[in-house]
């Protein structure tokens, strides 16, 4: 390609190009999807182009014009515009020329910003499985992670609960918004109570407390039956700490917990498996030991599902 910044010159197959309106339809409603904001927003950011949702996607010739004419002007390095153009390229479906590898190619477009771009592109269209096929790769430095698991998490189409996992723990990004820690320790707890427990005591101490009592909630505070009843039995047989306990304890009996069905009884099989007794007021620990008899009977409770809420 002779010049970028050319617009007849990238488009040469087809110079008076204008997106279809089921393209636009279908950009405009994954953006609404997506919280309002893809990823391509997020480079159009980088551009310094902040009102991108006006720009994109282009309604017609003039505007798709206008529009290449904002990324050339921005003071990003080339190979930045660049990775934008193939972008919009790819929206372009592939003709005989193949706009969009034939651009990357005459620009020598590096790999890592190509597969970068394939990810971003493939996650804007919500085919979340093959996005992450190019962003789990090793070349890449993570870019935008939190967003990317928060997107995994709570987007509406996307009910892969093994999906953001996966990309978590590929990537290893560091978590440092509230939202999305959450986001993600919910599925990370509904695939493992014992994982999630031990995860979130790898969390700073500010979260560790939250992520507790956010534990509790999801294994208890559900609908009745077998599934809750096994997790409420493997929290309750976690190795808690000291201040671990105190949460536990607290929450169940005077936080948000004591509305839970089955509060009171998980207290006091708790108590029943530390080898304590439990007053109603909190545990004795000067209390007689219990044996593994009564451990099991009453674990076998949580087992058959029969905590249920006291009858008004």
């Amino acid at each position: 390609m002779d010049d970028f910044e050319d617009f007849d010159s990238l488009f040469a197959f087809e110079p008076n190009y204008v997106y279809s309106e089921q393209t636009i339809n279908r950009i405009v409603k994954n953006r609404r999807t997506a919280n309002n904001e893809l990823f391509i927003d997020r480079l159009f950011k980088a551009l310094g182009l902040e009102k991108s949702s006006n720009l994109y996607p282009p309604r017609s010739n003039h505007d798709l014009r206008a529009f290449h004419e904002k990324i050339i002007e921005s003071t990003s390095p080339d190979h930045h515009k660049q990775s934008v153009l193939y972008y919009i390229l790819r929206d372009i479906p592939d003709k005989d020329t193949h706009p969009a590898s034939t651009f990357a190619t005459s620009v020598f477009l590096p790999e890592k910003y190509r597969i970068f771009i394939d990810g971003m592109w493939y996650l804007d269209r919500g085919r979340f499985e093959k996005a992450l096929d190019y962003l789990s790769e090793p070349v890449l430095i993570p870019t935008f992670p939190e967003e990317i698991v928060y997107l995994l998490c709570t987007h509406p189409d996307q009910r892969d609960d093994k999906l953001p996992l996966a990309y978590y723990y590929t990537v290893s990004p560091p978590i440092t918004s509230s939202k999305v820690l959450q986001a993600l320790f919910s599925k990370i707890a509904k695939s493992s109570i014992t994982e999630a427990f031990f995860w979130a005591r790898k969390q700073a101490e500010s979260s560790h407390r939250q992520l507790f009592e956010q534990l509790i909630s999801s294994s208890m505070d559900g609908p009745e039956g077998e599934d809750r009843a096994r997790r409420s039995v493997e929290l309750i047989h976690l190795p808690f700490n000291k201040v671990e306990e105190t949460w536990f304890e607290k929450f169940l009996r005077d936080g948000r917990g004591r509305t839970f069905a089955g509060a009171k009884d998980a207290l006091e099989v708790r108590a029943i498996a530390t080898g304590r007794s439990y007053t109603g007021r909190g545990w004795d620990p000067d209390g007689e030991e219990n044996n593994g008899m009564e451990v099991s009977a009453v674990g076998s409770s949580f087992d058959h599902g029969l905590m249920t809420p006291p009858r008004g």
